[in-house]
């Protein structure tokens, strides 16, 4: 099985001189979630398998007040170790050998997971010129006896682009006619800067309720070193997704839930500093690749670009080298399932960065596009 490409690129880029563009906010814990940790830390608690009660209600409450979601944290929340874990249990426990599972691409790096549960990704593609929207002529041909799910990623990435209600829910109804699950990774709801905003997929319960859906506190709460997330979905498919992450992984340790509980409830002031630049960050960024001639869809959300470098007539694994001979850190579409001859750039870096960055663009494309 091939590396995930994120990781991959990131140990080949230490062997040039790139621009620090991380993908998603590095910030110190303030000291209510340390105090958090230094008392959990102190005690001896009981073990919790779907995770701490206190963090499924506070997660419960969260949903509650800010998307209006009745939510049951005993019987329909599952903590587990980051989006990432959250999603490849979902996928073992409601797939079996020979399922299919319907993908619109571009998308995050399902691939390897899907496959792992011994499925089949089919995957749909999307087009820049509808704004990557989600293709629902071609997802209903997709379709087949051995269709099991539709597998989503909204907000999306690589493309940035967030699902309107409307979308979301003739995507729903298509999974109602089939009798599909539909899967969603939302971990970037807080990265939304412009457009309709954010649709979380369980708020169309009406519609359809086979909905799985999985999120990372790492990316909404500068969250990366803990590795927690959970998985939000109906009690007869929660109760299958928790037998099978007991058999993977028996808990989540109670030191980051005790952390969790505490970013979330806590003061969010020194979050909402970041997250309130990206909207500026990203036109830094589009506008740039916009100045050196390359095309992209400028996204509603996200911490990503995913430009079309097809005037540099290179594709995939030659395209991210000649960014990466350019201190440009990119990966080629192909990854994502997506069309080779574009990339994703982050953009999460410093404006001073963002400069350069645009800078070292204009040259790459100067130099191999004419």
């Amino acid at each position: 099985m091939e590396r995930l490409p994120a990781l991959a690129l990131t140990e080949r880029a230490r062997e040039w001189s790139v621009v620090p563009m991380p993908g998603v906010p590095a910030l110190p814990m303030p000291e209510h979630v340390l105090e958090a940790v230094r008392e959990a830390a102190a005690r001896v608690l009981p073990r919790q398998t779907r995770g701490w009660p206190e963090l499924r209600g506070v997660v419960a409450n969260h949903l509650r007040q800010e998307f209006g979601l009745d939510v049951d944290p005993e019987h329909e929340l599952l903590v587990t170790h980051g989006a990432q874990h959250g999603m490849s249990v979902v996928l073992r426990a409601l797939l079996s050998p020979g399922d299919e599972v319907v993908v619109p691409a571009p998308t995050y790096f399902f691939d390897g997971m899907v496959r792992m549960a011994g499925a089949r990704p089919v995957y749909v593609p999307s087009r820049p010129e509808r704004g990557w929207a989600t293709d629902l002529d071609a997802v209903r041909a997709a379709v087949t006896p051995a269709t099991r799910a539709i597998l989503l990623c909204n907000p999306n990435n690589p493309t940035g682009h967030t699902p309107t209600r409307q979308e979301l829910s003739e995507i729903l109804s298509l999974a109602a006619e089939h009798g599909l699950v539909v899967l969603s990774d939302e971990s970037y709801a807080r990265y939304v800067h412009s457009g309709p905003g954010y649709t979380p997929q369980q708020s169309l319960r009406e519609v359809w309720p086979e909905l799985v859906t999985v999120t990372s506190l790492s990316k909404n709460y500068a969250f990366t070193q803990w590795r927690v997330g959970y998985v939000h979905a109906p009690r007869e498919l929660l109760d299958r997704v928790h037998r099978a992450f007991e058999w993977d992984a028996i808990n989540v340790g109670d030191v980051p839930q005790a952390a969790a509980c505490a970013v979330i409830t806590g003061p969010q002031d020194w979050l909402d500093v970041v997250y309130s630049t990206f909207r500026r960050r990203r036109d830094l960024l589009a506008d740039a690749v916009e100045a050196a001639g390359l095309p992209v869809v400028r996204p509603d959300s996200g911490i990503f670009l995913f430009p079309d470098f097809t005037a540099l007539g290179l594709r995939g694994r030659e395209l991210e080298d000649a960014l990466l001979r350019h201190g440009i850190p990119g990966i080629a579409g192909d990854a994502f399932h997506g069309p080779s001859w574009h990339a994703r750039l982050l953009y999460g870096g410093a404006e001073a960065d963002l400069a350069e960055l645009g800078n070292r663009l204009a040259v790459l494309v100067k130099e191999l596009g004419g």
